[in-house]
């Protein structure tokens, strides 16, 4: 029996520890653990029959419930404690102004409309969560009256702490990084497209029915590329990697996917090639290269690939050449091939420079295990060894 456990358990921990699988299913994580963090605050409100005790799984809610990145989380929740806390101190003292020399006078209210205006001032600028949060805590504390206001705001305020710390912890407890699904959107899309230009440049006319497939698929490359857009700041802080590098390799990422749509979008103008067989063979190895430089590339995202690389530019001289003997529609399609090339060659040039960065723990443990394999001369491998990477077959992950 115990055999049959430990496979088990052994398989489950791997399906966890596994990044791209956790990718797949980050919907349902992030689902399952707000129900998990929702269901905590509230048996902690009833079990203890604490006060107030709804603003626990109201904060959870607040801070977990649209934010599923782990970055992005503890951002929010540290800008929420902030902000809660000074609006804590701020309504406090008015309320007890009020009690001690106010007594709902217009100096009471003056007081009030004075600092709304600096809420709503500072809600636009760089720290306008918590700027808005000082404001609503402030407002939530004045709505206690009677003998115990003190102890009805103050617990109020504890409240949201706490649920604030419920969603800290379940975000740590069950992450869900930025640099995860960023990393994984732009190897899902590197494979799309390499996937995309094996078609159109397989020298087979592309029927009217696949190429409209095709522009829908274009379209999910282009939404990957606008969701992976507001993760940035977030990769930069959990990964350590420079925000200039982040945006140079977004930079090279929206690049390749308009080329590769412009690609889509020629195909059908371009008139047959009168060329020989040798000179389509030459095209076919350079298109062939450029869409296996992808495939590897996403590879290396998914830290399946450990070995350092750059993209095939062998043929490059020769296809320049023979592209200047052929039409112009031609020469444009392989001018976009070459300028999807040279932004893969900055692509990779970064994504291995900053690889420490966005590996996790485990990937970066084999990475440096390979690395030092590969440097004992007995155990390095010819360096064509990567392009017979592809003749293997590989998971359903691809």
């Amino acid at each position: 029996m115990q055999a049959p456990a430990h496979a088990f358990l052994s398989e489950l921990a791997d399906l966890w520890l596994n990044p791209y699988k956790r990718y797949r299913y980050s919907r349902l994580i992030h689902a399952v653990r707000l129900s998990m963090a929702v269901l905590t605050a509230t048996l902690l409100a009833r079990g203890f029959r604490l006060p107030h005790g709804e603003w626990i799984s109201i904060t959870v809610f607040v801070v977990l419930g649209m934010l599923p990145f782990q970055g992005a989380i503890y951002a929010k929740a540290m800008e929420r404690l902030a902000g809660t806390l000074i609006g804590l101190c701020i309504g406090l003292a008015l309320l007890w102004l009020n009690q001690h020399y106010f007594h709902d006078h217009w100096p009471f209210y003056v007081l009030l409309v004075l600092l709304s205006a600096a809420a709503g001032w500072g809600a636009l600028g760089k720290s306008g969560y918590m700027a808005m949060l000082a404001g609503l805590t402030m407002c939530m504390l004045l709505g206690t009256e009677g003998s115990d206001w003190l102890g009805g705001s103050t617990m109020r305020a504890l409240n949201v702490l706490l649920g604030a710390a419920i969603a800290l912890a379940f975000a740590y407890i069950v992450p869900l990084k930025s640099t995860l699904m960023w990393r994984f959107m732009l190897a899902d899309n590197l494979m799309a497209c390499s996937r995309m230009i094996a078609e159109i440049t397989s020298g087979k006319r592309v029927p009217r029915a696949r190429w409209f497939a095709l522009l829908d698929e274009q379209k999910i490359i282009n939404n990957r590329l606008v969701q992976s857009r507001p993760l940035l700041a977030a990769v930069s802080q959990e990964s350590k990697i420079s925000k200039g590098i982040i945006e140079n390799i977004q930079h090279s990422h929206r690049n390749i996917a308009s080329s590769v749509e412009l690609l889509l979008n020629a195909v059908h103008s371009l008139p047959k090639p009168r060329i020989g067989p040798t000179e389509e063979q030459l095209l076919a190895q350079h298109f062939f290269s450029l869409q296996h430089d992808l495939h590897l590339t996403a590879h290396l995202l998914k830290g399946r690939y450990t070995r350092h690389f750059q993209p095939d530019t062998d043929t490059e001289d020769a296809v320049r050449k023979l592209a200047a003997k052929l039409p112009f529609e031609w020469q444009s399609f392989i001018w976009l091939s070459f300028n999807i090339r040279q932004e893969l060659f900055t692509l990779v040039t970064l994504l291995q420079h900053s690889r420490k960065g966005w590996l996790n723990r485990r990937e970066l443990k084999r990475y440096l295990e390979k690395t030092t394999q590969s440097a004992n001369p007995k155990n390095r491998r010819p360096a064509k060894s990567y392009r017979h990477y592809l003749t293997k077959k590989h998971s359903s992950n691809d």
